[in-house]
């Protein structure tokens, strides 16, 4: 089944849309990449992202919030416990002083993190600035 846009008028299969129960037919009007488009540059305009921190400066101030954050934190930590032990050490053998953190091996930023290739190795480690951190990952950076 295909459906048009109505932001970039493009006629595209109804997967390329968002489910939206309230919507006629039950998809958004726009496609997922108009929307995730419109997401990106809304989340990027200054005075949004400050209205946006504030949001959720605020909405951590909820004690059933923060217990919910708490017992995702615990959840992902038990799921992903290679993951932890990793970034664990990693963390210990730069306080003691056995690992010096380096520059981003893609740009040379002084601020980088730790990516690991194989968790099973904790102590070897790739430097990344944060943009090719996620890069590395295949996420969006915003």
């Amino acid at each position: 089944m295909k459906k048009q846009c109505f932001k970039c008028k493009v006629k595209k299969d109804i997967s390329q849309f968002y489910v939206h129960k309230q919507m006629k037919g039950g998809y958004l009007g726009k496609c997922k990449t108009c929307t995730k488009n419109d997401v990106f540059e809304r989340y990027n305009n200054p005075l949004v992202r400050l209205k946006i921190k504030e949001y959720e400066r605020l909405r951590f101030q909820n004690p059933e919030r923060k217990k919910k954050v708490y017992l995702y934190a615990l959840k992902r930590r038990k799921l992903h416990i290679g993951k932890v032990r990793a970034n664990q050490k990693v963390a210990w053998a730069i306080k003691s002083g056995k690992l010096v953190r380096q520059p981003c091996i893609e740009c040379g930023e002084n601020k980088s993190q730790a990516h690991h290739r194989d968790y099973r190795k904790p102590l070897d480690v790739v430097w990344l600035c944060f943009k090719h951190h996620r890069e590395e990952h295949g996420q969006k950076v915003l």
